[in-house]
């Protein structure tokens, strides 16, 4: 019957131009999303290049000193690549934040990280703060791939599928139906199989597309196809579970359009509005002056307290020379600030670090409530970009930014000046371009299979005579 049923709404496709109008519309809507996330994306890639360049053309500048013999510019006197502060400045290191294969689908998508960062050891990772729980399409301006298929997928199967039933219905053939296929619940069943399995053609070809146009590996293209699928079957069952006793296209048409409402606008704005009370924060002026009050407030502790804290932090100072002085030399006394500052921006992100999780439980449980909230979250996750990338980014160049400044104290306290072989190590230990590895995507999609359950035993229970 699915075979007969496919071939059926195949020819009422081709005769019914609205319903062509707006498949085609579809499917241009997806490729103006594709190619707005693939120019995305290689603005993303070319902010790396540049980065790298800067990162090069500094790295040159310091080893042209080195080979001149020189420690630094003729005209700053001050600087002196012997002192590890200054090789640190002209190390010009940038942690990169790499683009995966799939980024492009969720350009859209909200996320405050930056996609490359200048690691100088009173950076602050921290400074432009926040992400909110919000429509992304209003954040950025961009309609991207998974806004498509969120919002248009749902609207594309009505549009397609709104007259199955009702229309018989309407016009007194239903009986008709029984006469010739045995039942109408199995002839309606298998139609809007068959209308699932053209809008499942359509989308996946987008993700398809998508996927080429990324270098998506061959597992990620499959998941993205399979969730897309997944996610039309849903509607599908939602559609016919609410107009499986329409007596007439329009009460239909009534039913359904209040239902995508419900579960695409009104539910996930709620969603939005309680994640921003619960787990909003301050964003880039209020987090900018926070961190300005905690420098000026490490620049005002008293000297030994000040030692005192970083010789917690960093005990091996303890051992080297610099320690046994009874007074440290002004350069030197000027590095001690590092360890207050690294501590309050410790405390700054261990309390954005529980605001997150706070934010992916409560992103977790509204996946719960609405479908395009569950389906948005899941290809958020695999693309790597949003809030939660945007943090595991953030605490990638924590890591690195004590690293460095625990190289910096320790080549200080030694005591020792630096030559080019130092230098160069310190270049080569640059920490690795961050790459976001896809995880969470079980429990969006779970939430999505048992919508799909849901939808479809409701449409067959009220089907049933």
């Amino acid at each position: 019957m699915l075979k007969l049923a496919l071939a059926f709404e195949l020819r009422s496709l081709s005769r019914n131009p609205a319903a062509l109008v707006a498949l085609l519309a579809y499917l241009a809507t997806g490729a103006f999303a594709i190619a707005t996330g693939a120019g995305h994306v290689a603005d993303w890639d070319s902010t790396l290049v540049t980065a790298r360049q800067a990162q090069e053309a500094s790295v040159a500048e310091a080893r042209g000193f080195f080979a001149s013999g020189r420690m630094g510019p003729a005209d700053r006197a001050w600087i002196n690549l012997s002192v590890p502060r200054w090789q640190a400045e002209y190390s010009g290191t940038r942690v990169l934040r790499e683009s995966s294969a799939l980024a492009g689908i969720a350009s859209g998508s909200v996320d405050s990280a930056p996609v490359a960062f200048h690691l100088q050891t009173r950076g602050d990772p921290l400074a432009a703060a926040g992400h909110r729980i919000e429509n992304p399409e209003v954040d950025s301006g961009s309609v991207d791939l998974v806004f498509v298929l969120a919002m248009l997928t749902p609207l594309l199967i009505g549009v397609l599928a709104l007259g199955i039933g009702a229309r018989e219905r309407e016009e007194g053939i239903d009986r008709i139906i029984v006469v010739q296929a045995g039942e109408v619940r199995s002839w309606l069943i298998a139609r809007v199989g068959a209308v699932t399995a053209v809008v499942s053609t359509a989308a996946g070809g987008l993700c398809l597309v998508a996927a080429l146009v990324g270098g998506a590996s061959f597992a990620d293209t499959v998941m993205l196809i399979g969730l897309t699928v997944l996610y039309t079957a849903l509607w599908s069952g939602l559609l016919l579970a609410v107009t499986a006793t329409a007596q007439s296209v329009r009460v239909g048409a009534f039913a359904f359009g209040a239902l995508w409402t419900l579960l695409c606008v009104l539910l996930p704005a709620v969603v939005a509005e309680v994640g921003l009370g619960r787990v909003g924060g301050d964003y880039a002026l209020g987090e900018t002056l926070e961190a300005r009050a905690e420098q000026w407030e490490a620049y005002q502790e008293r000297p030994d307290v000040r030692m005192q804290g970083l010789y917690t932090r960093f005990p091996e100072l303890q051992q080297l020379p610099a320690a046994a002085e009874p007074t440290l030399p002004r350069d030197l006394s000027r590095l001690s600030y590092m360890g207050g500052q690294l501590d309050r921006m410790d405390e700054r992100h261990e309390a954005r670090l529980v605001q997150e999780r706070t934010a992916r439980r409560f992103a977790e449980r509204a996946s719960w409530v609405s479908p395009p909230v569950a389906f948005t979250l899941a290809l958020e996750r695999m693309a790597g970009v949003g809030p939660e990338a945007a943090s595991a980014y953030r605490s990638w160049v924590v890591r690195a930014l004590h690293e460095r400044v625990r190289w910096v104290l320790v080549k200080a306290w030694s005591k020792v000046p630096l030559d080019q072989a130092s230098f160069d190590g310190l270049v080569a230990a640059a920490p690795a371009a961050f790459r976001w590895q896809p995880r969470g995507v079980a429990g969006p999609s779970t939430a999505l299979l048992g919508w799909l359950m849901l939808g479809w035993l409701v449409a067959v229970v009220r089907l049933s005579p």
